[in-house]
This record gives structure tokens, sequence and C-alpha cells, in this order.
């Protein structure tokens, strides 16, 4: 008998893995690297520092004065671009330039550049609207697009010479100069979100907490309060989310596994005066992918409205349970055997997860919740038990479930005391060819299309840098803080953990039978998705049996924002 008990609590070591993979994928170890991000960039002719909206590729330049009263062309004083990577101008002209990340990537392949590549010292010809647009191109060959727009000095020549010559109010003409610039950030930039923009951009996961409303708010608030206005919408009847002062339009709770390709737009209320030509009420669009609703006014001046519908995973307010398992269990998963180490939580008037590490005879068991299927090939305890079978404990997991939407954010309510120890917290979207993760063929490809991830030792993102954070709020009264993240189409950015887990990995760990695929390979983004990934790990090297004791993971209320 005590041979017999030694073995089920072995078993139930190997059912409690976490599921967050980490073996190293370095960047020489899939070929040519993908990275292509602008981390800084300055000029010797501006005044003050470049404005960077890192979420829309956008960049504000205030210019400083001259004595030629000439602003023809700016040199590059500082570059910052990923490792590898080059830095091109665009030689197309370009319409209105779009927020939404899958579109502006999808221009970015479009557009035909300089073969000539800038590098600090280069001058660049400012064009006649005051905006330029520039790629930069990974090593791969992947352009990213991005916007820079450059704002002149508003005094004229004759005051320029007044102030160089020590005559004049420079105070007076230094203000006017700011008050003007910030309104002149070039034809397509928002006019009135540039310093809100800076703000947010210069943001360090290390900086202190921030609510979520207030980071949105600076993102995305740029609508000018004479410009035509979507006053109501509803698609299939239900109402979408309209913030004031947003050109993002949302819903957010179509029925689950919706067809998102093929939905009614049922209202369309306008301001006084504005006038719809790109949409009409009772067509069906796909408001999946999101569509530009372009309003005017009686004048014909236009603002274009990004408009994109999706819904929730079921059970992800985590209220409803059947024991220690989340409500529908069809979808949510998690290792509970013998040893529970993911159950129901309830403090004040909440109700969420606690996800708790465990160890046991000198094992490590991280507590676990996810969109996945826990030990469906039916691996016995014997097997289970050897952690030299199975060094990967997520090749005993089946993850991912049929989801088909694309979200732009993710937002969750945590807590985190993990004593040193770091949580995982990821949504990947994918693509499958064949649908399937076990038993998987060479013909079967699975494909990254979005990500976003949070990893940390702490709750308020002052631990490792996480790419993905828009903001974490301050605690709640229940303790919880508010974790909003971006999703990442395509390629994900530079230091996402993604990077440290086996998402990638090329071939399986464990060499039995049973073991379960659950890798991907890089997509574009523009892939159709097909599953969903999502998981919540107190322990995120726990796969690997590592972790700390009693490190625990609160989570309530999932939402995904379209």
């Amino acid at each position: 008998m005590g041979i017999k008990k030694t073995i089920l609590k072995w078993a139930a070591i190997a059912g409690i893995l976490a599921t967050t993979a980490s073996c190293t994928a370095d960047i020489d170890t899939f070929g040519t690297s993908d990275y292509r991000v602008l981390n800084e960039i300055s000029f010797e002719e501006q005044d003050g520092r470049p404005s960077i909206n890192a979420n829309e590729q956008r960049i504000a330049v205030k210019l400083s004065s001259n004595k030629d009263c000439s602003w023809d062309s700016v040199t590059i004083d500082d570059l910052s671009i990923s490792s590898l990577a080059t830095f091109h101008t665009v030689l197309d002209s370009i319409g209105s330039f779009p927020k939404d990340s899958t579109v502006l990537d999808s221009l970015a392949r479009k557009v035909s550049y300089e073969s000539k590549k800038i590098k600090i010292g280069s001058k660049i010809e400012i064009p006649e609207n005051d905006t330029l647009y520039i790629v930069v191109v990974s090593e791969s060959g992947i352009p990213a697009l991005w916007q820079i727009a450059f704002s002149k000095p508003s005094e004229s020549c004759d005051t320029k010479s007044d102030k160089d010559s020590g005559k004049g109010n420079s105070s007076s003409a230094k203000s006017e100069s700011s008050d003007k610039s910030s309104s002149s950030t070039g034809s397509d930039f928002p006019k009135s979100s540039s310093s809100a923009s800076s703000s947010e951009s210069n943001k360090t996961p290390d900086s202190p907490a921030s609510t979520a409303s207030s980071s949105e708010s600076s993102e995305e608030t740029h609508i000018p309060a004479d410009a035509p206005k979507i006053l109501s919408l509803k698609i299939a009847s239900m109402e979408a989310t309209i913030d004031s002062g947003k050109i993002h339009i949302h819903l957010d709770t179509l029925p689950f596994l919706a067809d998102l390709s093929n939905q009614e737009l049922t209202e369309l209320e306008l301001s006084e005066g504005a006038t719809c030509e790109s949409h009409k009420i009772g067509e069906t669009y796909d408001f999946g992918v999101g569509q530009e609703i372009v309003i005017k006014n009686s004048d014909g001046e236009p603002i274009t409205y990004i408009v994109k519908a999706g819904y929730q995973i079921p059970g992800s307010s985590f209220n409803d349970w059947k024991g220690d398992d989340v409500i529908p269990d069809s979808l949510w998963g998690n290792a509970n055997t013998l040893i529970t180490t993911t159950k129901k939580y309830t403090s004040g008037s909440m109700t969420g997860a606690s996800i708790a590490t465990t160890a046991l005879l000198g094992k490590t068991a991280s507590g676990s919740l996810y969109t996945a299927d826990f030990n469906p090939n039916n691996v016995g305890t014997l097997s289970m038990a050897s952690s030299s079978t199975w060094p990967d404990g997520n090749e005993l997991i089946n993850f991912g479930k049929h989801f088909n939407a694309r979200p732009e954010y993710a937002e969750v309510k945590f807590s985190y005391d993990g004593s040193g120890d770091s949580c995982d917290i990821y949504i990947l979207l994918e693509s499958r060819d064949g649908d399937k993760n076990i038993n998987r063929g060479s013909d079967d490809i699975n494909k990254l299309v979005a990500s976003t991830w949070y990893r940390s030792t702490t709750d308020d993102n002052t631990g490792r840098e996480n790419p993905d954070v828009v903001s974490i709020s301050d605690k709640d009264e229940n303790g919880m803080r508010t974790l909003r993240l971006k999703f990442r189409y395509g390629t994900p950015l530079e230091n996402s953990p993604i990077e440290n887990s086996s998402t990638f990995a090329t071939s399986l760990q464990s060499s039995n039978k049973s073991a379960i695929d659950n890798s991907l390979i890089q997509g574009d983004g523009n892939e159709s998705v097909t599953h969903i990934r999502v998981v919540f790990a107190s322990s995120a090297d726990g796969n690997h049996y590592k972790g700390v004791k009693n490190a625990t993971l609160i989570i309530d209320d999932l939402k995904l924002i379209y």
C-alpha cells in the first residue's frame, strides 16, 4: 500500500504541471530575425524631444527656429532600432494613416521604399505636407511602417531676427510657438493627443501603476470637437461601445463563435449634418477584421472610424464553478488531480480563481488554469510520475480552444504573491490548418497569429520588462489590480516572454508516443484565427518543475476588447 500511495503522489505532481513552457529561443535558432522595433529617434534640428507613440507607430517632431526660416530637411542625430534591422524612407504617398495594427502591418508590406539605408548623420528631406513616412525593415525583410509629423515654429522671420539680436519678448515668442506647434503636428497625426501619446509611449514597466482608463484615453483621444461623429451604432441589434473622442468603436459581446465576417449593421446615428457613404444600415460586413466607416460633415471634411466586433470566452468571469472546475469545463481546464492547486476563490464582492504552487516530495507543482485539456491521451500514472519521461510537462496538455475573433486588448483582474517566483498570464491566437495538436502530421501547420504576455515577480509591473503591458491599475477594494495587455499581431515585440518559452520549439522533449506537440511557427498576423490559448500559471517555469511553494496567483474577470 505504501508503494502504491507513493506512485499516486508522484502522479499528482506530474498532473499539476505549469502551463508556460520555458526553453530559450535565441534569434539564431530560427534563422534570420523578424525584429523591426523603433526604440528612439532624434534630429539635430528638433526643439525638445520627439513624441513617440509606439502603439500607433507615429512620431511628432517640433522643429527649432533657424536663421534662414527654412525647414527643408532634417539630420538624424540618434537612432535606435532592432539589431540587424535597417531604416528607410517610403517612396509612396500615403493617405489616411491607419490606427488598427492589422491594417497598418498590411499597408507596410505594400509600400515601396528607398534602398539606401538611413543612419545617424543621414539628411532627410521634409515633404511639403510636413509628414514623412519611414519603414524599419527586419533582417528577414519584414517592414514596419511609421509616420513622422513635423511641426514648424510659428514666429515669422522678422520675429526670429529680433529674438536673435536680443530684441522683443523671447519668452512670449517661445510660449506662442509651443502652443501653436502642439496643434500642428501634420495632416494625419492625432491633433489633440501629442503630449498624451508621449506620456504613454515613454512609460516603462517600472513606472508607477496607472489606471487602464486614463491610459486608454491618452492613447486614443484625438477627435476634434467639431468633427462629424457617430452617436450610436448597433451590430446585429447589439449596441457598440462609443467612447467620446475616440475613433475606435467596438462591440465585445456578440454570441460566442458568431460569424464575425457576416454581421448586419442595424443602426448608425450620426451628428447633425454628418453623412456616411461607405456603409449602409441593413447591409452585412466583416466586423471581425474591422471596418473603416467614413463620416463627412456638410463641408466634406471626413473622419474615419474603426469599428470591430467580437465576443467573450464563456466562463471568463470565473463566477461559476463545479467543485474546483470553472464552468464550462469543456473550455476551461486545470491540472488538479490528487492535489488541488486551482480552486474557487471568494473575497468581499468578488468570486474568482486561486492558483497556487505546491511542493511535494521535493517536487514543485505549479497551479494552472487554461483553455486546454490536461492529459487527453490518458497517460498512465507510472509514466506521468517520471520527470525523465516528461522533461516538459506541457507535452501532457492539449492547448487551445476554437475561437475566430481578433481582439485588440485583454483585461484581467489579478493579484500575485510569488515570494520571488514569477507568474505567467498570456494569450495566444492561433491559425491551424489541420485543427490538431494531438497526433499532428507533417501537413498540420499551426501558426501564431497574435500574442500578449505578462510575466513578473510582482502584480504592479515592477519586475521584468513586459512590452505588451498598456497599464496596471491601483488595487481595488478586493486587493485586485486590473491588467490591460495589447495584442501584437505578427511577430511579438522584443523582450516578450514568449521567446523564453517553448512556443516555437522545433522538436518534442519527450520521446513518449503520447507527447503532445503544442508548438507554433510564426505567422504574419493576417491569418484567420481558429484557436485561442489562454494561460494562467502561478509559477512561470513550473512545467520544468521549478517554482516557489505557496506562490499564489488570483484572477478574476478576463475581458477581451475589440
